[in-house]
């Protein structure tokens, strides 16, 4: 009886499921896919295989986290909160330094970036906070302070490694967090000013010398074109040589002949627009603005702790998305954030997959 009773839950469950998000998601792999086959391919086909995987691992990842209740989260958020200050810490210990930065650890079969999954766990662990101590109560600079403590933290261990855009992704997601949950005019001019007055004493003080020279090079890159200028310089000319329709498939020249930097990883939306043009750039957009919506969707179905999970995660989709295209296109600073399931990288690729999985949850087991 009990396992009978087991067995229609599960098929009521899988009833429930709306992939849509994941054939959205899956559309765009493709484009990825064939846009890193197209970046790599002088360098063999290893990294077409390999993302193979990955996307495999990937989908699995998501139907996982699908059939995990979501409300689980809720319940350990103290744990999972832990969990991610010790991974941060674990950077610093035995963390891999590349490119003047120590993010990543490598365990051997997988180098996983710990950063990437602290946008996830905050989204996890700070709504739990709002939904439970906050609901339609946040107003006033003593909620600003108490809630601040809870991502503090983890925002300094992250600017510490360095990683300034997944530091400016906290902040967002901070921001998002508290509006969706319900605030008051009152304080959202005390979070205006508090940021108007912390952006010099940022830039002076907490940005590293090279961060500072990112933000200076996107107000002028021609001032160092064959230094700190390069990336962005080469990847507006990928973008502005595809026009409206694109050069096609494997005949973009900026990553065959080595011009782009990293145009398998950060830039490849230049090596895309490059061979795919104005069009299919435009069909790009259009997939992650249908995948924000439908995540919102489920959001606006739900109420407490998986509506404020749900804007979360698009959140972190929506800034990924708008910093990487304003990146290669030269209107954002480069910040080195990844262009979500469309970027190489196994860990960004679980990182993706696990938020969709965890709003299929939501879909399924809300109220």
């Amino acid at each position: 009886m009990g396992k009978n009773h087991d067995l229609v839950v599960t098929i009521k469950r899988i009833k429930k499921m709306k992939n849509m998000i994941l054939y959205i998601a899956l559309c765009i792999v493709l484009i990825s896919l064939l846009t890193v086959y197209s970046a790599t391919i002088h360098k063999g086909t290893s990294f077409f295989y390999k993302e193979i995987v990955w996307i495999g691992l990937g989908v699995l990842t998501y139907f996982i986290f699908s059939f995990i209740d979501y409300k689980v989260y809720g319940k350990y958020y103290k744990i999972i909160y832990l969990i991610n200050v010790i991974l941060l810490l674990l950077v610093f210990v035995i963390g891999d330094k590349r490119l003047g930065a120590q993010r990543w650890i490598d365990l051997g079969f997988i180098t996983i970036q710990p950063s990437e999954f602290s946008k996830l766990f905050i989204v996890l662990t700070f709504s739990e906070v709002l939904a439970t101590k906050y609901n339609n109560k946040f107003s006033g600079f003593k909620s600003i302070i108490a809630t601040s403590m809870h991502v503090l933290p983890i925002f300094l261990l992250i600017a510490a490694q360095p990683d300034l855009g997944t530091s400016l992704v906290i902040i967002f997601l901070y921001l998002i967090l508290i509006f969706i949950n319900g605030i008051d005019w009152k304080t959202i001019i005390i979070l205006a000013f508090i940021g108007i007055s912390m952006a010099p004493i940022g830039y002076f003080f907490l940005l590293k010398d090279y961060q500072r020279e990112r933000v200076l090079t996107f107000l002028n890159p021609e001032a160092d074109l064959l230094g700190s200028g390069w990336n962005v310089t080469q990847s507006m000319i990928a973008v502005g040589s595809g026009g409206v329709f694109g050069k096609g498939f494997l005949q973009g020249t900026q990553s065959k002949l080595r011009f782009l930097p990293e145009s398998h990883t950060d830039f490849i939306a230049a090596v895309f627009l490059e061979e795919r043009g104005l069009i299919g750039g435009c069909v790009l957009l259009i997939l992650y603005i249908l995948l924000l919506w439908g995540i919102m969707r489920i959001g606006d179905k739900s109420e407490g702790y998986g509506k404020l999970i749900c804007y979360g995660i698009s959140a972190i989709f929506f800034f990924h998305i708008v910093i990487n295209i304003g990146m290669v296109t030269g209107i954002m600073p480069v910040t080195g954030l990844p262009l979500l399931l469309m970027s190489y990288g196994g860990t960004s690729f679980l990182f993706a997959f696990a938020m969709l999985g965890i709003v299929q949850s939501i879909n399924i087991y809300r109220e």
